[in-house]
């Protein structure tokens, strides 16, 4: 939890810096449909060749 709030904290604090110093993009910041997610149907950090693995020796 403690994680969370840290986390978030750092996310306002700019925004709120930011719209005091006259300096946030209001309409920016109100679309959030300005950023291309990617697919989830095309993964991207899948392995080429996920059989051609090294057998670990202990």
């Amino acid at each position: 939890m403690r994680a969370a709030t840290n986390v978030a904290g750092q996310a306002v604090v700019p925004v709120l810096v930011s719209a005091r110093e006259k300096t946030l993009d209001l309409d920016k910041f109100a679309n959030p449909r300005d950023i291309d997610a990617p697919d989830a149907e095309s993964p991207t950090n899948v392995p080429a060749q996920p059989d051609r693995r090294e057998p670990v020796s202990v």
